[in-house]
């Protein structure tokens, strides 16, 4: 599920260094995956927001999956059996015909 989270400049007195200090800091603290980020103004203050998933939530499903068998592909489909068998029919060519 994406989250929304919202940085404005007035929250740091409008000082540059100060926003991206807390910004740094929710992505070591966070890790998130970031899908989108938007820079808009208001009035005199910078508004940053970020459209994100929630690392830690990912990888939490990705090792639930691996503990439970389950990954969300698709079934084998060429078994190293199968790969001797003769197509279905004599009258299709093992090989394509050349192309000119």
């Amino acid at each position: 599920m994406y989250k929304f989270k919202g940085f404005d400049s007035a929250e740091c007195g409008d000082s540059m260094p100060a926003l991206e200090a807390m910004i740094n800091a929710w992505m070591e603290a966070e890790h998130p995956r970031i899908r989108h980020v938007c820079q808009s103004m208001r009035g005199e203050h910078i508004l940053l927001s970020f459209v994100y998933e929630d690392a830690r939530l990912l990888e939490q499903r990705v090792a639930a999956s691996a503990q439970t068998g389950i990954t969300g592909g698709f079934p084998r489909i060429y078994d190293e059996d199968l790969m001797d068998e003769r197509p279905t029919s004599p009258r299709i060519p093992a090989t394509p015909p050349p192309m000119h």
